[in-house]
């Protein structure tokens, strides 16, 4: 008799709609309080996170056509959130950016954060962006290494200062 093996586990991101807020809120709130310890994470949080209250904002995000907002599910568990918005900027050719790519720790590794980016890339293409941007807070080699592993170079590295 052979042991019992395990049914592969299903990977697979699926556009959020409203009666994902709830859901959205805990993982986006998962997300900050991992930035919140990192290197630059409390300046991010201040400036360009999202703010309370969260279900409002997520409400509002999940029906803007501008936006794109993800789970990435593990076997119908929500373990990842994507959130994307399009830009124009000032010569108006449209670009993409990713606000939040957030995989669980526990669920790392198995491909949702590629699922969850391979969506957000083939939306912002498929919206005529011709480009497609990720911040990464600079103490968080894993997510710097994953990026560059998927063809992303930085562009871009911000500087800041505490004054005062």
């Amino acid at each position: 008799m052979t042991p019992a093996t395990a049914p592969e586990m299903q990977v697979f991101t699926r556009v959020a709609t409203e009666v994902d807020v709830p859901v959205l809120v805990d993982l986006y709130r998962n997300f900050s309080e991992a930035q919140a310890g990192e290197r630059g994470g409390a300046t991010y949080l201040s400036t360009e996170a999202f703010h309370e209250p969260l279900d409002s904002h997520f409400e509002t995000i999940v029906r803007d056509a501008r936006r794109l907002v993800l789970l990435g599910l593990v076997d119908d568990v929500p373990v990842g959130l994507a959130v994307a918005r399009l830009q124009e900027p000032s010569d108006t050719s449209r670009s993409a950016a990713a606000e939040v790519i957030y995989v669980d720790p526990a669920a790392r590794e198995v491909g949702v954060g590629e699922n969850l980016l391979a969506a957000v890339a083939d939306w912002a293409s498929a919206h005529g962006a011709g480009g497609l941007d990720v911040q990464v807070l600079p103490g968080i080699r894993e997510s710097k290494n994953f990026l560059e592993g998927a063809g992303f170079v930085a562009r871009l590295l911000v500087m800041h200062r505490r004054l005062g």
